[in-house]
């Protein structure tokens, strides 16, 4: 149904008319940027009712609309959260399964492995890796500048994995 120019002024004295009451509801559920795209939507959405032009367009009119387009976009994101949540519950399980799959290293192989980098990578490793310190509280730690710190454990790191990867083709022969 094309748009006439009766119903698009029609349409533009509403929006004169009532913007700020329907962006001001709006305004009260949504951030500043989606109430006024919503605010927007109530009255684009007001070119395409039958019979506009014969019809009150009230302010509660648009609010009832802007509220229907507020619950409809509350229900997609639900919707959208909901899947989002069971896609990452469902990685997660599949992440699981590959763990269980995997051989597991004991304590004593992790120790032996770290025992066999130099004292600065192995201590860079662990205070890192193991213990969960950040690179400033590592460098402060070992009294050296943040990127040795990042320059030993990356090698320490890139030493364990090629041990790893000897001992996984030792172990499959």
């Amino acid at each position: 149904m094309p748009v006439t120019t009766t119903r698009a002024n029609l349409v533009l004295e509403l929006f004169e008319s009532y913007y700020k009451r329907v962006y001001c509801f709006t305004r009260k559920s949504l951030a500043p940027s989606a109430a006024e795209d919503i605010a927007q939507e109530v009255f684009t959405r007001l070119l395409t009712v039958n019979a506009l032009e014969d019809k009150t367009i009230t302010s509660s009119y648009l609010i009832k609309i802007a509220d229907n387009l507020i619950k409809r976009r509350y229900n997609k994101d639900q919707r959208k959260n909901q899947y989002i949540d069971s896609q990452r519950e469902e990685a997660i399980r599949d992440l699981r399964n590959i763990r269980k799959e995997e051989q597991q290293w004991s304590n004593t192989d992790i120790s032996k492995a770290l025992s066999m980098l130099p004292t600065h990578e192995r201590d860079a490793v662990r205070l890192v890796v193991c213990e969960g310190l950040s690179y400033e509280e590592a460098s402060v730690s070992l009294g050296v500048p943040v990127s040795t710190v990042n320059n030993w454990k990356y090698r320490g790191i890139n030493k364990l994995m090629k041990h790893a990867e000897a001992v996984e083709i030792k172990q499959s022969a």
